[in-house]
């Protein structure tokens, strides 16, 4: 845990506090939220002790590495696809002793009528996928289902509930329009402020074995920590894609970002591999079965924390396994 005292700070309203990165520990704006006692952040929770006098903000920040997944969200579509979501999140619930909340949004272009059928039904489908999943184990849970558009109500309750995890399923492919526009989950990941996982295959077991994508970014670092959190007694491989010819540089780069990052102790030492990252992933895959791919949602940059990039994007199209993406 970590304290700074920040002085010399000034009010800059139209801040949002989402957008509030680590390690940004001048930013003028901070004081806008003198009246807000904790915040989610990119990553970290930071607690708010204002001063009397608002040029002086005391603000104690929690390693990367010591937080925990305390609430979990499974944003659940009713599908079989999302059958899946729900019981690996009762498992996960039940390993790291989190609260989990299963949610449904029902359309609000739904007549009153039929949504409010659709309402108790759902209510009652996935009380009973929970109960079967828990199967006599005490799980701290809620069913949530509300009315409105899908991808704003699952962020609206990520932020309400203070989550640390968003659980989906795998996307409903359509073979034309997947090829001509954003799909709703790849913009479900792209807005959510939370760490996201994919399940694209059964629930029944913990995760044995991980594949991380090291790309040298604060993100990666993120993904790595979500992998000790998720996935404990997993065993874990990474790998690194570079440029043909340029080993020695990648691993000089390595071991620098390594040196200056925040990671977990115990990490093994990455499978360097010659080629673009999707080329590099699918010869690590060919070599080893994995039940889960831990990779950065976004791109290396703060700027483009809200775009994924073309590789992530891929992966949720179809992912190989299931998917963890760090934000």
């Amino acid at each position: 845990m970590r304290t700074y005292v920040m002085t010399r700070i000034y009010p800059f309203a139209g801040m949002a506090i989402g957008d509030f990165e680590t390690g940004s520990l001048c930013a003028p704006h901070l004081a806008f939220f003198n009246k807000i006692k904790s915040i989610r952040t990119t990553g970290v929770l930071s607690e708010w002790k204002p001063s009397p006098h608002i040029k002086q903000v005391e603000i104690t920040w929690i390693r990367e590495g010591d937080r925990k997944v305390n609430s979990i969200i499974v944003a659940s579509d009713l599908s079989e696809r999302s059958r899946q979501a729900v019981r690996r999140g009762v498992n996960l619930a039940a390993d790291l002793n989190a609260k989990l909340t299963v949610l449904h949004v029902v359309d609000d272009a739904m007549p009153t009528t039929l949504s409010n059928q659709v309402q108790r039904e759902a209510a009652g489908t996935l009380s009973d996928e929970v109960a079967t999943d828990a199967d006599g184990r005490k799980i701290d849970h809620e069913i949530k289902v509300v009315v409105g558009d899908t991808v704003e109500e699952i962020n609206a309750q990520t932020r309400s509930l203070n989550a640390d995890l968003l659980i989906v399923g795998l996307h409903r492919r359509r073979v034309f329009l997947d090829h001509i526009k954003e799909t709703t989950m790849e913009h479900l990941i792209r807005s959510s402020r939370l760490p996201v996982l994919l399940v694209a295959n059964k629930a029944d077991e913990a995760y044995a074995r991980v594949l991380g994508g090291v790309d040298l970014s604060r993100v990666c670092a993120s993904a790595l920590h979500k992998i000790r959190m998720i996935a404990p007694r997993a065993e874990l491989t990474l790998f690194h894609a570079h440029e043909v010819s340029f080993r020695k540089e990648a691993e000089r780069d390595y071991a620098t970002w390594k040196a200056v990052s925040d990671l977990p102790g115990d990490l093994p030492d990455p499978v360097f591999v010659e080629a673009k990252a999707r080329d590099a992933l699918h010869e690590v895959m060919d070599k080893g079965r994995y039940d889960l791919l831990a990779i950065g949602a976004h791109t290396r940059s703060n700027a483009g924390r809200y775009i994924l990039g073309g590789f992530s994007a891929g992966l949720i199209r179809n992912p190989p396994c299931d998917l963890l993406l760090a934000k």
